[in-house]
């Protein structure tokens, strides 16, 4: 079953950040992640402090949890420690337009 990675940022260091922008997205994009939607998150309702959303799609649980916690991500993580603030999450399945959620 798929999983969205989902991450709700500020960005205090923009040099910083892009360098661990460029340095991580081919590591995702080899395991088989991809970004489905980016962007400024608009608030409907109740309260929200981020700048940027990012919603990544994976093709597994499994899989999303081996590149979180593999050897490789953990040197790549250090280069977005103080160059901005995270809020991440996973969320398993999709439903198509004929499935209702239980």
């Amino acid at each position: 079953m798929q999983v969205h990675f989902i991450v709700y940022l500020n960005i205090t260091d923009p040099d910083r950040f892009l360098e661990y922008y460029q340095t991580v997205m081919p590591v995702i994009e080899r395991r088989g992640g991809y970004i489905v939607a980016k962007g400024v998150p608009e608030t409907i309702e109740g309260a929200l402090s981020w700048q940027q959303a990012v919603v990544f799609q994976w093709p597994s649980r499994q899989a999303f949890l081996e590149y979180w916690h593999s050897d490789e991500y953990a040197q790549i993580k250090k280069l977005r420690e103080g160059a901005s603030e995270w809020q991440a999450m996973i969320v398993e399945g999709i439903f198509g337009s004929a499935t209702q959620p239980t």
